[in-house]
């Protein structure tokens, strides 16, 4: 049937050339519309919900906020695990879905709306927001306008600033290829209102009254219309909306009292919700927009659109204004780097192939086998088009790893047929008869190598999310790569030939006889050189094995895994700390002595740098003399400097600066957002446990000499007064406890009373006390409540007060409060790898930590947890290989000892790649390397197929004495097609192995893997291969010898016919 199909195409050159030029057409259309993206488009399974109570404490939004959600979500089907983290003023919980689970949209549904019922406190203005990670709409860019002339902003800069901001916002929300803009420090305008406590006294006017006038003198509804023709509306429209009308309201008067307008007992100003933290970029605070793109546009369009829209709008509106845009953290620099590199490393690939082909095969052989790849290409862009797919880091990395490995069953029947037509056949029946030959054994390389990449569809972890997406691009190009060598291929090959010369007698003439190939001479010098090898076999296996020993031992003793390499980063982490004493402003201050250090550096190593004061890693509130601030350089190959060597020149000029009590520099490391490589976290309630375990371990982790900067990233305790009621005086003086408490939230934070609309913004209209008042407690306490009887009585005759520490921060996982430590390791000669740390930790700290506190847990998150995560999924993944790899050969060779001798091309195969990447110093193994091994089993097994396949078409020996030369003779037959494939493949990857044309650290790892694995598993085609299936003859025609007692010359010469090429 498969001779009936080949011959088919094989006679329809129009049919075969129409379906190559639609695919290379439909390639172009298909590059030209597909979306270029960082990540493929994932959605995670993790919801973050966050919610807002404003002057509430980190226990108190714990307690009305974050366990009410906790509670609310906890129970749902398919929650895996709930953490959060509440600080002052604000909560934020994140819900872990079961990995893969099938019924993920209603879980997130059922998750909205037990968020939307949670019964919260009436201070909560908005509702919870609820969001789910999707890479499909990614943050690309962050947006920062400064004000150049300002370090900090006051009120009429920051106005002016934020009349900008507000003014970009709008235009880039407009843009259809954004889906949002979230931005951080724009502070919300109000008009501010400071009672005086005092003239409250003075006028014996309760805080109630005041806002009670305030709210009911603020009227803007509709009334209805007069009943005359044209019906004309009535309006209220009393709205207090600026500081003039609300002094000139007056909040007391009467017939026989004195009016008392709200100027005579307040400060009525227009002002800023300001916060504690401080963000700056290039040394000036800053209002930053963080742009989300749109789910249907890909990275590259956005920020082309975001880029076009912020260069407008500086034309448009800051000509002579001294604003500027900042623009930090772009991601499409990745992309386009890497478009770049693999682009430039493709291209060098592709000619190299090239190049091997047409050395080693005739021209238009050469030039028809290379054609195989943009055809492969251009169909895998159409299917991935259709799929939905997008150009991203991991589809190209699958394309990169296949490049080479696309045009190998091309090869194999270029070769086969070139091979049919020297010996005599016609240009049809050789394309038909080779391309048949050669069939299961091309179907089989491209099933095992694609079955080697089935278990990257099981890996755990949120990395593995993105892996998934390799397989079905290797799948599509080896897919596309079986079709074109079968039926495209073949019919090339009978069409573009040339025509054979005749004899006299009209037969034709072979090829081989009318010029012979320079390669004839190599394949002569290998079967001689296998000939005088294949008496030692036996040897020759030992000392195989004994590579493979010494291999194993230098992976077990000198090689580690590590998940993430610490390769040349983009963005250097400056943390450190002013004097205790010093407030947010001091330590502001303190930073600009470090900004001027790297001021010289922008446009040159430098893209920007920002400066996060009061603010910890996780995002949380710190203490007011903590800063942090991140450095984003430009990419590796745009500079001249490492990180390195950018942070032992800055180190010393930073090290000098006055005021500074303690500096962290550190590199980010991918994939991680602490930076630290070492993240305990220890679980328990009890504060004081979980305390002197966290002081414990960082202890005992600081005496480990492999470890720095150990760091508890605990919250400060900040100064808390409880307000608890003289319940007894309360209800004699006929006080409401509600009363009480409003007037302590109006003093202290304030009472949005109403908010007007103002542009496109709403303005809030907060009542307070005067900011003196509220520096001293006292004050607080003489500021009268009204009873039933319209009396007036101070607060402090009603309240007791308990003085008291208090968190500003909790973090909780699984309803249990958590706090994490952190460290680095120390770079040594001899590499230590997170794995090992965590090791030590486990079975020499832990257990000093937790002896007395049996309810205390202790566990690793972030890059530890991810790589045992990884770990646990290769072991399971090397097993699911190699059993599916000797099921499928098995199957195909109906035997059991054929795929053992096919399958030992991959231990061997390893030995290629621990010894390459020992030899380039690379002692620590990455996950992507480890990502390439894993695809090395299925590539590095297609040589021995063709090989083996080859060895049992045409052997039939007569005697032992007779297998050396025969097998000698088969196999350089084959040498032709093993070593170009071999080149084609290693060729296509050496270029991004060694960044030739630009290096990309993930994709380096997994070619220098591939590449130098394949090499070394071509030795074991050409020479351990033919040198087992030897010893297997010899052994089972001895056997049969010894079995049957016959003359095995008579009886092999008596069934054995010699095949009719070789």
């Amino acid at each position: 049937m498969i001779k009936n199909l080949l011959t088919y195409f094989v006679d329809r050159h129009l049919l075969t050339n129409m379906i190559f030029i639609g695919v290379l057409v439909g390639g172009v259309v298909s590059w030209q519309n597909i979306k270029k993206e960082e990540l493929p488009d994932v959605t995670f399974d993790r919801v973050r919900i966050s919610a807002s109570y404003p002057g509430a404490t980190a226990e108190e939004v714990e307690h009305f906020v974050t366990k009410e959600i906790e509670e609310a979500v906890e129970g749902l089907d398919g929650v895996y695990r709930v953490t959060s983290s509440s600080s002052q003023g604000s909560s934020s919980v994140t819900v872990e879905l079961e990995q893969d689970y099938p019924r993920r949209d209603e879980a997130i549904t059922e998750i909205r709306n037990a968020v939307s019922d949670v019964n919260l406190p009436e201070d909560i203005r908005d509702d919870p927001s609820v969001r789910v990670f999707e890479t499909s709409k990614k943050a690309i860019l962050d947006v920062a306008l400064i004000y150049t002339g300002a370090h900090l902003l006051d009120l009429e800069k920051r106005q002016q600033l934020q009349k900008y901001a507000n003014a970009l916002e709008n235009q880039l929300v407009n843009l259809k290829e954004v889906n949002s803009v979230n931005r951080s420090g724009y502070f919300q305008e109000e008009i501010q209102i400071k009672v005086d406590p005092q003239q409250l006294i003075r006028y014996d006017i309760p805080l109630s009254q005041v806002k009670r006038e305030i709210t009911n003198n603020h009227a803007r509804q509709p009334a209805g219309h007069i009943e005359i023709k044209n019906e004309p509306k009535v309006t209220i429209n009393a709205q207090l909306d600026t500081p003039e009308k609300l002094k000139a309201l007056y909040v007391q008067a009467g017939f026989e009292g004195q009016a008392i307008p709200l100027d005579d007992i307040a400060e009525v100003k227009r002002g800023f919700d300001r916060g504690k933290e401080i963000t700056k970029v290039n040394g000036h605070e800053c209002v930053m927009f963080n742009v989300v793109k749109n789910s249907s546009a890909g990275i590259l369009e956005a920020l082309d659109a975001v880029n076009v829209g912020v260069d407008e709008f500086k034309k448009n509106y800051l000509k002579d204004v001294p604003i500027d845009i900042v623009l930090l953290d772009d991601e499409s620099i990745d992309v386009r780097n890497r478009l770049s590199i693999i682009s430039l490393n493709g291209a060098m690939g592709f000619t190299l192939i090239l190049f091997a082909l047409f050395l080693f095969l005739n021209k238009r052989s050469g030039f028809w086998v290379a054609m195989g790849i943009p055809f492969t290409i251009c169909f895998t862009l159409m299917c991935g088009w259709l799929m939905g797919y997008t150009i991203n880091n991991t589809t190209l990395a699958a394309v990169i790893i296949v490049m080479g490995i696309v045009v190998d069953d091309a090869i194999v029947v270029a070769e086969y047929i070139g091979r049919l037509r020297a010996s005599g056949m016609s240009s049809r029946d050789a394309a038909v008869e080779g391309t048949s030959q050669v069939f299961l054994p091309i179907l089989a390389s491209i099933v095992t190598t694609c079955v080697a990449f089935i278990p990257l569809f099981y890996f755990e972890g949120r990395h593995a999310q993105m892996n998934k997406f390799i397989p079905p691009i290797i799948f599509l190009m080896l897919g596309a790569s079986l079709f074109e060598s079968l039926f495209i291929l073949p019919g090339h090959m009978h069409f573009e030939l040339p025509k054979m010369g005749r004899r006299s007698n009209g037969t034709p003439v072979p090829l081989a006889k009318k010029k012979g190939h320079w390669f004839d001479k190599v394949e002569n010098w290998y079967g001689n050189i296998l000939r005088r090898l294949l008496p030692f076999k036996y040897l020759i296996f030992i000392i195989f094995v004994g590579m493979l020993v010494f291999s194993g031992w230098i992976w077990n003793s000198k090689m580690k895994f590590v998940m993430f390499p610490n390769e040349e980063t983009r963005d250097i982490v400056l943390s450190g700390y002013a004097d205790k004493t010093a407030d947010r402003f001091d330590t502001a201050e303190l930073t600009r002595k470090i900004e001027d250090v790297f001021k010289p550096y922008i446009g040159q190593e430098v893209v920007g740098y920002r400066t996060e004061i009061a603010r910890s890693r996780r995002g949380g509130s710190v203490e007011e003399n903590r800063f942090r601030m991140i450095v984003e350089i430009v990419p590796k190959e745009k500079r001249q400097k490492s990180a390195d060597d950018l942070i032992a020149v800055w180190k010393p000029k930073i090290e000098a600066v006055e005021g500074l009590n303690k500096l962290v520099f550190q590199k980010s490391r991918w994939g991680q957002d602490s930076g630290s490589p070492v993240e305990v976290l220890i679980q328990e309630n009890n504060d004081a446990l979980r305390d002197t375990a966290a002081k414990r371990l960082a202890e005992l982790m600081k005496q480990n000499p492999n470890l720095i900067n150990v760091e508890i990233d605990e919250p400060i305790r900040v100064a808390e007064h409880k307000v608890d009621f003289k319940r007894e005086k309360v209800k004699r003086l006929g006080v409401n406890p509600a009363d009480i408490a409003a007037t302590f939230r109006s003093a202290l934070e304030g009472s949005v009373l109403y908010e007007f609309p103002s542009g496109d913004e709403e303005v809030d209209v907060r009542l307070t006390v005067k900011d003196d008042a509220k520096q001293d407690l006292q004050s607080i306490l003489d500021i009268p409540v009204e009873n039933q009887r319209n009396y007036l009585v101070p607060l402090r005759d009603l309240v007791n007060i308990e003085d008291t520490q208090t968190p500003n921060s909790i973090s909780r996982r699984d309803g249990k409060r958590t706090t994490t430590v952190f460290a680095d390791i120390k770079a040594k000669k001899k590499k230590i790898t997170p794995l090992e740390i965590a090791d030590q930790l486990e079975h020499e700290v832990f257990p000093q930590v937790i002896k007395d506190q049996p309810s205390t847990t202790l566990s690793f998150t972030g890059e530890i947890y991810d790589s045992r995560e990884a770990t646990r999924g290769f072991a399971n993944a090397t097993i699911m290989v190699v059993f599916l790899i000797f099921t499928i050969l098995a199957v195909l060779y109906n035997s059991l000892t054929r795929p053992l001798i096919i399958m030992l091309a991959i231990p061997f195969g390893l030995v290629g790649v621990i010894m390459a990447f020992w030899l380039h110093g690379k002692v620590l193994f990455g996950f992507f390397a480890a990502v390439g091994t894993l695809g090395l089993a299925g590539v590095v097994i297609n040589d021995s197929i063709i090989m083996l396949a080859k060895l049992d078409k045409d052997f039939c020996a007569a005697t032992r004495a007779q297998i050396n030369g025969q097998i000698a003779d088969i196999a350089k037959t084959r040498l032709r097609a093993v070593i170009l494939t071999t080149i084609t493949t290693v060729a296509g990857v050496l270029p991004t192995a060694y960044g030739l044309a630009g290096y990309d650290a993930m994709l380096a790892e997994m070619m220098l893997a591939l590449a130098w694995g394949l090499i070394f598993g071509t030795l074991i085609t050409l020479i351990l291969i033919p040198c087992l299936y030897a010893a297997l003859q010899s052994i089972g025609l001895r056997f049969k010898s010894m079995v049957n007692g016959d003359d095995e010359r008579k009886e092999e010469k008596d069934t054995c016919e010699k095949p009719a090429y070789h």
